[in-house]
């Protein structure tokens, strides 16, 4: 199995890697909140303050996806570009963003993206943005010679005050044998002003469904009511 190496670039991807969509370049710093961040937060007048014990943590994942060998958290640094890219991330008018990284350190990752917005009527539309943009995921498309791809939608998961769980799954065709498929799952949940997305990838079937369900009403326990 061809696996992530660290290499000294952030999360530099191995040869052969990159025909299933993962890519190579870094996207999200994560820490503290940026200028623009710190000047959204000035002018909120709605919305709690976001922190990081409203976060999942590498031990939680660990405990949902048992003996998958979760067991790095990063709070600082840089996480790889999720597949279908920073608009799955987050919506517009963000008053204040956090992030946080979740690997084996060899084959899988993920990452929790936690968005607050200064009115629910803000973060509703972020939330329905992020599922249109994994929806339609440019990561998907154009569709490689060698690789198929499919998505699954799930949206009656209660959690928060809505969840909907989606999943890309990247496969070889008869005419690449060799290659790797990919897993890609996400899950988006608004609850008040704030909007939660788990993006993860793993090679294979990755995190299993039902595992990646219970991630899912995990995270969205852990947020602001």
């Amino acid at each position: 199995m061809r696996a992530l190496q660290n290499t000294g670039k952030p999360w530099a991807v191995a040869a052969g890697i990159s025909a299933i969509g993962l890519v190579a370049s870094a996207s999200v710093a994560m820490g503290a909140p940026t200028g623009e961040t710190q000047a959204a937060d000035r002018s909120a007048t709605r919305g709690v303050y976001l922190t990081r014990a409203m976060m999942l943590t590498v031990g939680q994942v660990a405990k949902a996806d048992p003996g998958q060998g979760w067991s790095v958290q990063r709070d600082r640094g840089i996480l790889p570009r999720t597949w279908c890219g920073p608009t799955s991330q987050e919506g517009l008018r963000v008053a204040q963003r956090l992030a946080r990284g979740y690997t084996d350190d060899m084959s899988k990752t993920g990452a929790q993206y936690l968005s607050r917005y200064n009115t629910t009527a803000d973060a509703k539309k972020a939330y329905a943005s992020i599922v249109a943009t994994v929806k339609a995921c440019k990561g998907a498309k154009p569709k490689s010679p060698t690789h198929g791809r499919k998505l699954t939608v799930t949206s009656n998961v209660k959690a928060g005050d809505a969840t909907t769980i989606l999943r890309w799954y990247d496969y070889p065709l008869p005419n690449d044998p060799g290659s790797e498929a990919g897993t890609f799952p996400y899950a988006v949940t608004v609850k008040g002003t704030t909007v939660s997305v788990l993006a993860f990838w793993g090679y294979g079937q990755g995190v299993k469904p039902a595992n990646f369900r219970k991630l899912a009403v995990a995270a969205a326990a852990k947020l602001p009511g």
